[in-house]
């Protein structure tokens, strides 16, 4: 599990598009799917919530604290 994550992170570092969005998803769920013998239907939805909550979830009390800056005109 330590490898596949690893090598995923590793991937979304190089790949292109901002937080590794797309190489990192496809490289977890090809590792967990090859190395963790998962089924695919089990590994995607797993990878998609794992992301969901490590990439987007933080991103939102960062926006509401700065639309709350900027209306308080502290931006």
């Amino acid at each position: 599990m330590a490898v596949v994550f690893l090598a995923g992170n590793a991937l979304g570092s190089a790949a292109p598009t901002p937080g590794g969005i797309g190489a990192v998803e496809g490289a977890l769920i090809g590792g967990l799917v090859t190395v963790g013998h998962l089924p695919i239907e089990v590994a995607t939805p797993a990878v998609l919530l794992f992301r969901l909550l490590t990439l987007w979830l933080p991103v939102l009390p960062g926006w509401l604290c700065f639309g709350w800056l900027t209306r308080r005109e502290a931006l």
